[in-house]
């Protein structure tokens, strides 16, 4: 089943809280946390493609970045996860890497919750249309129970520097992912993934 999620950007003095009742379609509409990146005010998850004509056409709406997209693997520790945050990376594979590449690429980022272990829900999926500043090409969602979970061990774990980040380095020889990156994330009323 393909999801759609969109990262949205607001137009200045527009009643945000009238343009979130209108998505009503949608599993998860949420105002981003400071220290996203590129991540705009608002994320909305939709467990299908259709939201995104609604979001594109509103006049309420600045930019979007966002992508239709297809499940290749996940899991979770904790299913029913109540509160915590959400986070969700847009990326985008430079067309020129090899097919084995990338699959590299999507084997070590799927392996990232064996060694994280405040990832507690997880999903990587492959972009079938993409909307925004790049042409992207992958989504890598992640529950956690709390901000301190993405912040801290996430962001400081050495599997997460050792083995991922190198794709996403110029100065790494295996760089095969645009440094535009769109980092987004925001409270999670219950789990989505």
């Amino acid at each position: 089943m393909a999801n759609f999620t969109a990262l949205v950007t607001f137009a200045p003095d527009v009643d945000r809280d009238a343009f979130a009742r209108r998505l009503g379609a949608a599993t998860l509409v949420q105002p981003t946390l400071p220290g996203t990146f590129e991540g705009g005010d608002l994320i909305a998850h939709f467990r299908h493609a259709n939201g995104a004509a609604d979001i594109l056409a509103d006049p309420a709406v600045a930019h979007v970045d966002g992508a239709t997209y297809e499940s290749i693997g996940g899991g979770g520790e904790e299913p029913g996860l109540q509160g915590g945050i959400y986070r969700c990376l847009l990326l985008a594979v430079n067309p020129e890497a090899t097919e084995a590449q990338v699959r590299q690429l999507e084997a070590e980022t799927l392996a990232m919750p064996r060694y994280i272990k405040s990832i507690r829900n997880w999903r990587l999926s492959r972009v079938t249309q993409a909307i925004g500043a790049r042409p992207w090409t992958h989504v890598w969602e992640q529950e956690y129970a709390d901000l301190g979970g993405l912040l801290g061990p996430y962001m400081t774990n050495p599997y997460h520097w050792a083995r991922v980040d190198r794709w996403f380095d110029p100065e790494c020889p295996e760089h095969i992912v645009d440094t535009r990156l769109c980092h987004s994330f925001c409270a999670l009323p219950r789990s989505i993934l």
